[in-house]
């Protein structure tokens, strides 16, 4: 919403193909405890710090690219944890996110 992507065909694939065209990364919070991710700080950092972010020069692209490899990062090691808790060696990655395929 706060770049005004399309939900068309899903706002997740849109991310995606912006984040192919990214070349620089913001960093943006990062928050994971134990098996627990959160997203909530990463959407009010980005409404309360759009447009400085943008007068910085960083473009949709670049903001999209540091949002998908923050996410990933947060879930890499969230199903890492995860893994070694179950002791099990494979995980199954389904619905939306699966289709990702930087992921």
């Amino acid at each position: 919403r706060i770049l005004k992507l399309s939900n068309d065909p899903s706002p997740g694939y849109n991310v995606e193909q912006m984040a192919k065209k990214g070349t620089r990364y913001a960093p943006l919070p990062y928050c994971v405890k134990g098996m627990d991710v959160s997203f909530s700080g990463i959407l009010t950092f980005l409404e309360e710090r759009i447009e400085k972010l943008q007068k910085d020069g960083y473009t949709s692209e670049d903001l999209c690219f540091s949002l998908q490899e923050t996410i990933f990062a947060m879930l890499v090691e969230t199903t890492e944890r995860a893994l070694a808790h179950a002791n099990s060696s494979e995980v199954l990655i389904v619905g939306g996110v699966g289709c990702n395929e930087r992921l």
